[in-house]
Parts: C-alpha cells; sequence; structure tokens
C-alpha cells in the first residue's frame, strides 16, 4: 500500500502543478516469498471507513477494490456455546465495513505497481545496524553503506527483521489465545446450513475459553478459525492437526451441535499458530534511516478487525511525511519527517493495542463469557471508535440495553 500510495499521489500532484514537480521517488519492494501465489494468505478482512477504505480511495484504488467487497459479509453475529445471540448489528449492502479476501485485494495492490518494482525471492535475513546494509537469504546484500536507498521500511510483519535493527531486545509476547484454521471450500454444496447458520456473513461463538468462528469467503469458501487457551505453540512454523482432534477438546462442554458441525464440515488437516502481540504502548529508539509500520511496529491480536486497517492508515500517513521531504535538500527533512510519523504511530497503535486486549480477554480469559462480559466486550470498540467525551454516554446505553436484554434471556 506504502509504494501504491507514493506512486499515485505524486503522479496526480505532478500533473496537476507541473511547475511545482518534485524528483520521482525510487521504489523497490523486497518480497520475501518466491511468487504471488506461492502460498495461501488466510482467510477475510474488512476495511473500515476512516482508515481502510480512506486508503484505497488515496490510492485510487477504490473502484478496483467495489468489484471484489462483500458488503453482505459485514453481517455479524456474536453468541455463546448454546447459540443464544448476544451481539448482532444492523447490517447493509451498501454501507459498512465491506469483507475482502486477503488474497484478492494483495492481488490488487500488486496490479497496481510496475512489476519492476517487486523482487520476489528476497527473504530479508539482517540489517546492519551501522549503515543499514541489507542481508538476504538468497546471499544478496544491498544498500551497501546506506548507498541506494535513503529510507528503509519495514512492513515484515510480526517476527520483523528490521524491527530487530531498532530494538534488538523486545520479542513479540504469547497472547495466551491459539487459533486453528481450516476452510469449507464448497460450502454451498457440501455445507448449506452452516452458509445459512453464517448469512453469508461471520459468525462468532465463545464460551469456556473456546471459540468457533466462520466467516465468509469469496467463491463460495468459508473460513474455519478454533481459538483456545492454552500453552504456546513454539516456534513460527504451524502444527498441523486434524477437526477430529480439535471436536475432542469441545466433547462434554455443552455446544450446540450447529456450531460443532461447522468444525466436522471444515476440511480435516487444521493448522494451528499462537497469537502473538507487542506490548501495549510499544515504541523504539528512531533511526534515522530506517522505520516499519503495520504488525511490526504495532503487533496485535486479531480480536477488533483493527489490524489491516491502521496498517494501511499507517501507509498513508508515512506516504505523506515522505512526499513532503521530496523537494528538500538533503535528507534531514525526511527523517525529521518521518520521526513525527512514529511519534503519531505510536499513539495510534497504543489505542488499537487496548481494544484489541480488552475485546480478547472478554471473551476468552472471563468465566461466563459472553454472557458475563460482552458490555466490555463492545465498549472496548466503542471506546477506540467514539470521541471521548460520548463515551461515557456509551456507557449508560450499554450497560442498561444489556440489563434488559439478560431479564429475557
Amino acid at each position: 500500500m506504502l509504494a501504491r500510495l507514493l506512486l499515485h499521489n505524486q503522479s496526480t500532484s505532478t500533473s496537476s502543478s507541473p511547475s511545482t514537480s518534485s524528483p520521482p521517488i525510487k521504489l523497490t519492494i523486497f518480497e520475501s516469498e518466491p511468487t504471488s501465489t506461492y502460498r495461501s494468505q488466510g482467510g477475510t478482512l474488512d476495511l473500515h471507513p476512516r482508515t481502510g477504505l480512506s486508503a484505497m480511495k488515496l490510492a485510487g484504488l477504490h473502484t478496483q477494490f467495489l468489484h471484489h467487497a462483500r458488503y453482505e459479509s459485514a453481517v455479524l453475529r456474536v453468541c455463546d456455546k448454546h447459540l443464544t445471540t448476544w451481539f448482532q448489528p444492523p447490517s447493509s449492502k451498501t454501507a459498512g465495513n465491506p469483507e475482502i479476501d486477503r488474497a484478492q485485494l494483495r492481488q490488487l495492490l500488486l496490479e497496481s505497481l510496475p512489476q519492476e518494482i517487486v523482487e520476489w525471492g528476497m527473504k530479508l535475513v539482517k540489517i546492519d545496524p551501522k549503515d543499514h546494509s541489507m542481508y538476504f537469504e538468497n546471499g544478496q546484500v544491498r544498500n551497501v553503506g546506506g548507498e541506494e536507498f535513503d529510507l528503509v521500511v519495514g512492513a515484515d510483519g510480526a517476527w520483523s527483521k528490521v524491527r530487530q535493527v531498532l530494538d534488538p531486545d523486545t520479542k513479540p509476547l504469547y497472547s495466551g489465545v491459539t487459533r486453528y484454521w481450516s476452510t469449507i471450500p464448497n460450502a454451498e454444496v457440501d455445507a448449506p446450513e452452516v452458509v445459512q447458520l453464517i448469512n453469508r456473513g461471520n459468525l462468532f461463538s465463545y464460551g469456556d475459553g473456546k471459540g468457533i468462528i466462520a466467516q465468509q469467503m469469496g467463491e463460495g469458501i468459508v473460513d474455519v478459525s478454533i481459538g483456545f487457551t492454552q500453552p504456546e505453540i513454539v516456534g513460527q512454523e504451524a502444527e498441523v492437526t486434524s477437526t477430529e482432534e480439535v471436536l475432542r477438546r469441545f466433547e462434554g462442554g455443552g455446544w450446540d451441535e450447529r456450531l460443532l458441525g461447522i468444525v466436522r464440515k471444515a476440511e480435516s488437516k487444521v493448522l494451528g499458530k499462537s497469537l502473538y502481540m507487542l506490548p501495549t504502548g510499544y515504541r523504539w529508539q528512531h533511526m534515522d534511516g530506517v522505520t516499519i509500520l503495520g504488525d511490526a511496529a504495532h503487533l496485535i491480536t486479531p480480536f477488533g478487525g483493527e489490524g489491516v486497517n491502521i496498517a494501511f492508515d499507517d501507509a498513508v500517513r508515512l506516504s505523506e511525511a515522505i512526499l513532503k521531504s521530496v523537494t528538500a535538500e538533503g535528507k534531514e527533512v525526511l527523517y525529521k519527517n518521518v520521526r513525527a510519523f512514529e511519534e503519531d504511530m505510536w499513539e495510534r497503535g497504543k489505542g488499537a493495542a487496548v481494544m484489541s486486549c480488552t475485546m480478547m480477554e472478554a471473551m476468552f480469559m472471563t468465566p461466563g463469557a459472553p454472557r458475563a462480559s460482552v458490555e466490555r466486550w463492545l465498549l472496548g470498540k466503542v471506546k477506540h471508535e467514539l470521541p471521548g467525551a460520548l463515551y461515557p454516554l456509551a456507557v449508560v446505553i450499554v450497560y442498561t440495553g444489556f440489563f434488559v436484554y439478560k431479564l429475557f434471556n
């Protein structure tokens, strides 16, 4: 997204004001995977109006995005293990947070870039902290002596090698929750009851420190993930297990058979990975010429759906900082603007981390959830999105509403 924003907005600025055109920005994307189709990209994402969707518009990709967007998949239902509904907001086919498959979003972004700026099979091993030379697994060394690039941006995820040069000591923390993932490839034919149950949207069910989540994806696929509070799966490789093993962990727990049926209909092979996060309020000592964004900068758990949205917002703000610097002589202005970007990102990342932790703890770490914790879960999201002055009113409304609801459920 950062590369697309830089190229699109610089060209737009140049065409509208030729007399104030700036020198072209040279961009290179080092992609660790050998090809764009090397592995599955996972499930579905919802883009939010003020962050993810706004970034798509600023990048000139909103029209293309709408070709893949699924507003009907924004349907959300949160229930307990008995399938009692605890939260189900009104849905719209034209507004809200539209869904898009990760693979489709990635392909859309790649197709918007000149092919020559993406170098595949370039898995970063380390960056020299003194001169920012970049060492890759295939033996290549780039940016020798810091002569090739003015700025190295790490968008390399949870276990970022770029972050290690900024802060060698801080490592992601295990959240306490591990997620197991599978799919129902042809759900319309093989599991119509699941499609009907999730209403072509998203169903989140919680209870006893466990969760079963089903999400409608494109091409008739249903993404299935099962969460457990359990010891960490050590290492970055996924644990391979089966739906049969996963279902054994629900035996005797009183889970509704329709929820367990989602897991039964999924492909037998299940991949498990522990969920990690960086400490809330995480920041690092600024280093001229190197920065990070997205999960590399503020890794959070997926509860709340803010990960891709805050990453896209990072890209927008960093692109603005870079574009403000291109006409300046010397690199000092660039470094000053990047430092200001980091200060802003740290505050935004802290808010998202608090929200994510609150929502995770409410559903996975609270006895009697979701009945006992749905107010705290919802207010975690509301506090992140609502202006502070309105939050006390929201607290009253949420607790009063659920007090009445619980009288009859």
